[in-house]
Order: C-alpha cells, then sequence, then structure tokens
C-alpha cells in the first residue's frame, strides 16, 4: 500500500502545477471571503448569534467548501480521470491484481491533496482577517471551522472523487457534483437529518446556534465518514477483482 501511495504521489507531483492551482483555489476562497465582508453581506441569525467574527467565518465555511470542491474536481481530475483519457486503468490492474488497494491508494491521495487546501486556506484566513477584514479572530471558533472543514464538509470532495472514479467524462461528473452538492440544499427542508451532511451542515451549525456544540459536530463527523468510507467502497466496486 505504501508503494502505491508513493507513487500515486509521484504522478501528480511530475506535474508541476499543482501545488500553484491548490494555492490559487486556497487564495481565492479567502479573497472571495474578504470582498463579502467588505460589501458587509450578512446573515442576520448568525450575526445575532455570534456577532462580525461568526458571520465572517460563516461565509468562509460556505466558500471554502464550495471552492474547495472545484479543487477536488482539479485534484480527481490528475489521479483519476488522466486514467480514463490514457487508458492506463487496465495497465494498473493487470500490474497490481488488487483493486482494493488501488482505490484506497488514489483515495488517501487525494484526501491528502485536499486537506493541504484546507490547511492552508484556514491558515491563510488569519492574515487575511488581520489585514483586509480587519477583525478579530475567535480561536475557539476557528477550532470548530477547522474540525467542520476536514471531517464534515469533506464529505463534498469524497462525494466528488466517488463520482469522479465511476464517471470516464470529465464534464459529466463535474456537473454531477455541482448537482448532487446543490439538492442537499432543498433536501435539508424535508430530512432534518441532511442538516448533519456535507455543505449545509456547516452553514447550519452556525445558523442553530451549534457551532460549540461537542455532541453535534461529533454526530456529524461521524455520519459523514460513515458515509463517505460507503460510498468510496460501492464506487470502486467495478475494480475489485
Amino acid at each position: 500500500m505504501q508503494c502505491l501511495i508513493r507513487e500515486e504521489i509521484k504522478k501528480i507531483q511530475a506535474d508541476k502545477c499543482v501545488p500553484y492551482v491548490i494555492t490559487g483555489f486556497a487564495v481565492l476562497c479567502n479573497l472571495i471571503v474578504a470582498v463579502l465582508c467588505k460589501f458587509d453581506v450578512t446573515n442576520g441569525d448568525v450575526l445575532a448569534l455570534y456577532g462580525k467574527n461568526g458571520v465572517n467565518l460563516y461565509f468562509f465555511i460556505g466558500i471554502n467548501t464550495l471552492v474547495g470542491l472545484f479543487c477536488a474536481m482539479f485534484v480527481g481530475y490528475m489521479i483519476l480521470t488522466k486514467e480514463y483519457i490514457n487508458d492506463t486503468w487496465n495497465l494498473l490492474m493487470t500490474k497490481l491484481f488488487d483493486g482494493k488497494k488501488l482505490v484506497v491508494a488514489k483515495f488517501i491521495v487525494f484526501m491528502l491533496y485536499q486537506s493541504i487546501y484546507i490547511l492552508f486556506s484556514i491558515v491563510l484566513y488569519i492574515p487575511i482577517s488581520k489585514l483586509l477584514i480587519r477583525a478579530d479572530i475567535d480561536f475557539r471558533m476557528l477550532g470548530s471551522v477547522l474540525i467542520i472543514a476536514f471531517f464534515i464538509n469533506a464529505f463534498c470532495y469524497i462525494l466528488q472523487y466517488c463520482i469522479q472514479l465511476y464517471v470516464k467524462n470529465f464534464p459529466i461528473a463535474v456537473v454531477s457534483g455541482l448537482l448532487l452538492v446543490y439538492i442537499l440544499g432543498p433536501i435539508r427542508e424535508i430530512v432534518h437529518v441532511a442538516n448533519y451532511i456535507g455543505t449545509v451542515a456547516g452553514t447550519y451549525a452556525f445558523e442553530s446556534g451549534n457551532i460549540y456544540n461537542a455532541k453535534f459536530l461529533a454526530t456529524a463527523a461521524l455520519l459523514n465518514i460513515a458515509i463517505g468510507a460507503s460510498f468510496v467502497y460501492i464506487s470502486g466496486k467495478k475494480f475489485y477483482s
């Protein structure tokens, strides 16, 4: 498994643009947040509960996930779609004889690069908040945002991985990912548990006053991890021997 992971990292690092693209996504995320804050875009409920700093982080977690989804599409293209384009899946399977290991190795590398994006965008938020937004930082709240970004909203990236693992056509995979994330919004109005899943969980944590609620964060994290792991297993079944 370690050899497979190293090989996948080598393949993606062979393209020198990858670090710059991921950095660009992290910068873009924070610039969008800064623009929203400069134009005093707000949410009345979040403002009443957590003040201006809460509103800033409310927008940050939403924008971070949306921009992160496009980053996931890019990373998925480099790791998965290129195998379809170059017609190398069969060659990999012939050499490896273990599709499960291949799917897991690619998933680990995929999440590694997504984690770099998440971490860098959050670290970058601190100077952006000070210099452009000119707001104090509640590091306790930022810690909750870190948990949401890594363990809850990351479900959207896992979903995108599964789509691009299964769907050969990149434009169709992109549209499918955006549609599935979009429909979570209307679903949350009908099924309450949807508020714990993916993109809506982060914003719901702010809107419902649960940003410091350890039980809510733990429940949402475990639910997203469990569903995400199931999706990875199911979407990769066609590669299992």
